[in-house]
């Protein structure tokens, strides 16, 4: 009995190892690309080919504080300190107010009407003038893009290098650990 019972399990155990004869384990692995039901290839291509398009012409950099041009904090101090610039807090009901005639475009702060801190966005209005610290801003401090794209490589302070210094390798003690 015993006997019986270990030949049918073993034999039991023995057939999982076996190789399927019979073709059903012949399944086509070709990998094929998404198509959506109801379309060609063909027409998904094209679609997907045009929304490709469409999104490639959107700036989404061109939102939040992207759409309006700002200058250095050491010229805003600089003019404040000079008096030739104030703070710029938001205005209330600002769109209200120009279509009434009560404010000027350039009456409303440039970061509120996405324009320019110089006022060269507004037509007809009286241009500020650009410091020497706004003209460096411009030229050399002011990335092409944010940093935090991660578009403009990040470097730290530049050390000089005066010759060469060699210094001994530490000796070890104990094991290595001191």
């Amino acid at each position: 009995m015993k006997l019986l019972f270990i030949l049918l399990s073993t034999s039991s155990l023995a057939s999982c190892f076996l190789v399927d004869t019979t073709g059903n384990a012949n399944i086509d692995s070709k990998l094929h690309a998404y198509v959506p039901s109801g379309m060609s290839p063909e027409q998904w291509a094209k679609m997907q080919a045009a929304e490709k398009k469409k999104k490639a012409a959107k700036n989404f950099g061109a939102f939040g504080p992207q759409t309006f041009k700002s200058r250095s904090l050491r010229a805003f101090q600089e003019d404040l300190e000079k008096g030739k610039a104030n703070h710029l807090l938001p205005m209330f009901n600002a769109k209200e107010k120009l279509k009434q005639g009560k404010i000027k475009q350039e009456d409303i702060p440039y970061m509120q009407r996405g324009g320019s801190w110089d006022n060269s966005d507004v037509s007809g209005a009286k241009k500020r003038s650009w410091s020497s610290s706004d003209k460096t801003y411009k030229a050399n401090d002011a990335p092409a893009r944010p940093d935090w794209l991660g578009n403009v490589p990040r470097s730290g302070p530049k050390q000089k290098q005066t010759g060469k210094v060699t210094s001994a390798p530490p000796t070890k003690k104990l094991f290595g650990l001191f």
